[in-house]
């Protein structure tokens, strides 16, 4: 009897195995159609600047200086740029957005599902030109290292920022410019923490 169990439990542990490699292989082909969906949207976006290559190199360099994915770096390019470029805003800034943002991240000890979250709020922020209302507020609550520089920007206090944000005064351009600060002031500390 104890060797027909085991002889069950054999067969049982394969077929678990064969179901996990199974799944395993699904997510690599998701994945990596994923990513093929990424690259093709991110050419389309940057077909008229001639920027592909170098958004492209932008999210390899983010993936390996906060350790991300090449999926979540491409995607979070990607995202950027698709609400950035049609407003003007050159790759530069958008590279300087999407490492001042991953910076202020790192820094604030934010889980990825948090990081990703306000970003996605960023960026919809930026798109629309103001960063108010439940942005302002996901942001400051998931990302709370973006206040300071974004207060300097405008010279008021981090207490102000809540009601400069229900004003409409928290605008791209003062965000983007407190994205730079922190891209360029936060590398030492980044490269610390890491």
């Amino acid at each position: 009897k104890t060797q027909k169990l085991q002889s069950a439990f054999g067969g049982l542990r394969t077929a678990i195995a064969g179901i996990g490699i199974g799944l395993l292989a699904k997510q690599a082909v998701s994945t990596s159609a994923n990513f093929e969906k990424l690259n093709v949207r991110l050419g389309l976006l940057t077909k008229a600047s001639g920027t592909f290559a170098k958004s492209q190199q932008i999210a390899a360099d983010a993936q390996r200086a906060f350790g991300l994915s090449a999926t979540e770096a491409l995607e979070g390019i990607t995202d950027i740029t698709a609400r950035l470029a049609p407003l003007g805003v050159g790759v530069e800034d958008i590279k300087s957005t999407f490492f001042g943002f991953n910076t202020a991240a790192k820094l604030a000890g934010a889980s990825t599902m948090e990081a990703s979250n306000a970003f996605r709020q960023l960026a919809q922020a930026l798109g629309s030109g103001r960063l108010q209302g439940d942005e302002f507020r996901s942001i400051s609550e998931q990302i709370p290292t973006l206040l300071a520089p974004i207060s300097d920007e405008l010279g008021v206090t981090v207490g102000e920022l809540k009601k400069f944000a229900s004003q409409g005064k928290l605008t791209s351009d003062v965000v983007l410019r407190a994205l730079r600060k922190i891209e360029s002031d936060g590398g030492e500390s980044l490269k610390a923490l890491l």
